[in-house]
């Protein structure tokens, strides 16, 4: 066993030892270079995070994207795919939480999460990580719901109103930003008026293709920007 990989499992074997220490990261797991994970018990790479504990017990309304029961998924976490994990997105603290049999409940190095799928009833969420660049326009898990020649982000959160239910109990409200790719630009986008604006160049062929196909297009639900886009890139 290399030096590195003996250290990594000497503060994985620590962490679940003395459960009582407080949720620092443990030490870093070696780079790998494949890019699809193989071998199951490799899956103990991903326990390098923090132990999570629910902070909102009694909230009412819950912190996690879509549902708080678990969900299937992938994660890639440093260029390595790990596939049939149990997962839940807590949007409210930006964490991606894995749930490991045997092992205490993880909150991901975000550091090291590349990207993850969720996926519920029919549907494959997709999400990238789009890094802590103050500068940058998108940070943290980005949702991705289209990605051609034109792209569309949604950035979704939950925010926590304090006593906001009958004085007594706190509530979480979610919220969302829709941001689209073109070119090397990332714009942000609210409605219908400002995604013409930025769609100018065919704005109107992407008219006459609302009203010929009776698009509804609405900020609410950021998946009708799709139809849309797809159309402008195939002009």
């Amino acid at each position: 066993m290399t030096k590195p990989a003996l250290l990594y499992l000497i503060s994985v074997l620590f962490l679940f030892i003395c459960p009582g220490i407080s949720p620092e990261f443990v030490k870093a797991a070696p780079a790998y270079s494949t890019p699809v994970q193989q071998n199951p018990s490799d899956k103990k790479q991903l326990l390098n995070g923090r132990i999570w504990h629910n902070q909102y017990p009694k909230a009412f309304n819950d912190q996690f994207f879509l549902t708080n029961s678990i969900l299937k998924g992938s994660v890639t976490f440093n260029g390595k795919r790990f596939d049939n994990l149990d997962l839940r997105y807590d949007i409210a603290g930006d964490e991606l939480i894995l749930n490991m049999e045997s092992y205490p409940v993880i909150s991901l190095n975000k550091e090291m999460v590349d990207s993850f799928t969720l996926v519920s009833g029919n549907r494959n969420f997709k999400i990238i990580n789009a890094g802590s660049d103050s500068s940058g326009i998108l940070k943290g898990y980005v949702n991705v719901l289209y990605n051609g020649p034109t792209a569309l982000y949604v950035k979704y959160t939950k925010k926590l109103q304090p006593l906001a239910v009958d004085g007594r109990i706190d509530l979480f409200l979610e919220e969302h930003q829709s941001f689209i790719r073109k070119g090397t630009d990332i714009v942000p986008v609210k409605g219908k008026n400002k995604l013409l604006e930025l769609l100018g160049d065919k704005k109107k062929e992407i008219r006459q293709y609302i009203k010929s196909n009776r698009v509804k297009v609405s900020n609410k639900d950021p998946e009708t920007y799709v139809p849309l886009l797809k159309y402008y890139d195939s002009l």
